[in-house]
């Protein structure tokens, strides 16, 4: 995923950042700057240019043209840069506009955004209508988009920010007034009670906080009830009011990891359009306490790079504790909890109590998330590749599932013997498999890595090193991995320039019989056409690796062992010990 500071030209204050994975097309960049902006119009009719100067860098936020872009006003190159004949084309990958430019950081502007005229008036009709709505609602806004630009570090620090009164008050409607009278009959509650509410009641209120409000004011103490119902209130009070007041989904676990030993958190959720969980729940009916803390953090590994600490809460029954999970400094892929609070939803004071330190909490994610580089690869979430495989997303390992059309006991024997060779002579930089069960058609396999391709030469060439330093191992046990693309080497967690091979499906001994399902454009043609063929497949893709690095400009010596590797005839091509000899030479004149 890269980060484009995106602005809106000839509207002031425009600036606005979105999440886009370089191989999407502007068309889908087109769609994400209409969901983040709330657009009503198509999609295909913003306009987006590149946000460049005359030498070719992007424009920088102390320059005059975005000064004033940001005020609304468009300096000449501005307009001279957002001519009809400038305009990036829906087809066009993301990638083309990153070709050969720095990689997009702060303090910059990359694209430069046109709205159509008319979507003006009809804002300014909407925005009409929709006074009254934004001033029931304008609490839900200030907690959106409140800016925090330093994080509480210390518990105590954690402790004393979740107890801030509201900057702006929740409306609160007559009913909910005189019922909060009734209930607060010592008093103890009043104080709570307006660092949260208006001190008038209204009439009116939107609907979202008239959901939200009575959910704290209906709350009733239920006797001997199940965990499902628990979760019904979990929800109601915990998640669904999180998502309400922050951009972002949760996503409860179904316990579908106890027939495949997996661990997922109970409840998970998610800020924006990451994939990072940035707060976790572990619930149980009954019981201690101690027993859900326990699980938020000795089943989590640790990766989350420099941010402080990811949120969490224990509940049991009517008793959540929230709590603050940090790395583990004694152990470096360990987690350590700390307990913030610990609140009874039974009781109302204690309720407004946690009602007021989750929407203080929510500020918070926006900042935590932003400090952690995204896998790209939903936490414990469940992706379906093309031929219907699910991999689906554990703490630290995957499991991988086979579609019924498939020869799933076949494929899970080979990774058996394949992963038992390598394993026997310790080949480094390889996915491990962990399980593999016939009955279920599922592999687990670890670890967990970081889908991430090369982002400069010296990124290239570290990572070619350890993909050769993988096939020198393979080849020389007659294993070749048959299907290596980008897709197919991850980055270690918590490396900086580490990698590995995944997937070996496709894996299988030197020499092999010739395969029809694999893509005659991503791999050595003897693969399709040839009676048979040897471990100089894996070399021609090392040459595919380097043609589809997105690496403008590549050095001549790295063009040079490109066109050896992608040579047609197999044995003119070099062995994997020659091209690490110089690809390691390479990175020592670095």
């Amino acid at each position: 995923m890269v980060k484009l500071v995106c602005a809106i030209v000839g509207r002031k204050g425009s600036a606005f950042v979105v999440n886009i994975d370089p191989n999407q097309s502007m068309g889908d960049l087109k769609e994400a700057i209409k969901v983040e902006r709330m657009y009503q119009f198509p999609a295909n009719e913003l306009q987006l240019f590149p946000a460049k100067t005359v030498d070719g860098k992007w424009l920088a936020s102390s320059t005059e043209d975005v000064i004033q872009l940001k005020k609304g006003e468009m300096t000449t190159y501005v307009v001279e840069i957002t001519k009809e004949g400038l305009e990036l084309q829906g087809e066009d990958p993301v990638s083309d506009l990153l070709e050969g430019m720095e990689t997009p950081k702060g303090r910059q502007i990359h694209v430069l955004v046109v709205v159509p005229e008319q979507a003006t008036a009809f804002g300014n009709e909407r925005k009409r209508k929709r006074a009254d709505k934004d001033a029931l609602d304008a609490w839900m806004k200030a907690i959106k988009n409140e800016q925090v630009t330093v994080l509480p570090l210390t518990c105590e620090d954690l402790k004393e920010y979740l107890q801030r009164p509201l900057r702006i008050k929740i409306p609160i409607l007559e009913q909910f007034d005189q019922m909060f009278d009734q209930l607060n009959t010592s008093g103890k509650c009043t104080n709570l009670f307006y660092d949260l509410f208006e001190p008038e009641p209204r009439k009116r209120v939107g609907n979202e906080t008239l959901a939200i409000v009575g959910n704290i004011v209906n709350y009733r103490r239920l006797e001997s009830i199940s965990e499902a119902t628990y979760h019904c209130i979990w929800d109601n009070l915990i998640a669904r009011l999180l998502e309400s007041v922050v951009k972002g989904h949760y996503c409860r676990n179904t316990n579908g990891s106890t027939s495949t030993d997996l661990y997922q958190p109970d409840l998970c959720f998610y800020y924006g359009n990451n994939d990072v969980c940035v707060f976790r729940g572990e619930e149980e009916a009954y019981g201690s306490l101690e027993v859900p803390i326990k699980e938020l953090h000795e089943q989590l590994t640790w990766r989350y790079d420099a941010a402080p600490y990811i949120f969490g809460y224990a509940a049991v029954g009517p008793l959540v504790c929230l709590v603050a999970l940090r790395k583990n400094e004694m152990m470096e892929r360990d987690a350590k909890v700390e307990i913030i609070e610990t609140y009874d939803l039974d009781d109302l004071s204690s309720r407004l109590s946690l009602f007021l330190a989750l929407l203080n909490l929510s500020t918070l994610f926006r900042p935590v998330v932003n400090r952690i580089q995204p896998l790209n690869t939903p936490y414990y979430g469940t992706i379906e590749q093309g031929t219907g495989v699910q991999i689906s997303f554990a703490e630290d390992c995957v499991l991988k599932t086979y579609p019924s059309d498939m020869p799933s006991d076949s494929i899970i024997q080979n990774l058996k013997d394949l992963h038992g060779r390598m394993k026997e002579r310790s080949v480094p930089n390889v996915v491990q498999l962990m399980t593999g069960n016939m009955k279920r058609r599922h592999v687990t396999l670890y670890p967990v890595g970081r889908l991430a391709a090369p982002e400069n030469v010296h990124q290239l060439l570290t990572a070619l090193r350890d993909i050769l330093k993988a096939l020198v191992a393979l080849h020389a046990i007659n294993i070749m991995h048959r299907d290596l693309r980008w897709e197919n080497v991850l980055k270690y967690q918590g490396e900086d320039d580490k990698w590995f091979l995944i997937d070996f499906d496709d894996g299988a001994l030197s020499p092999a019989a010739k395969v029809e399902h694999l893509k005659a454009e991503s791999h050595a043609p003897e693969i399709l056409s040839c009676s048979f063929h040897t471990v100089k497949v894996d070399i021609w893709s090392v040459g595919y690796l380097i043609q589809t690095s997105n690496i403008v400009n590549l050095p001549s010596n790295l063009e040079t062992i490109k066109a050896k590797c992608l040579q047609e005839s197999p044995k003119k091509r070099p062995t994997a010990v020659s091209l690490l000899k110089a690809i390691e030479t390479l990175l020592g004149a670095a």
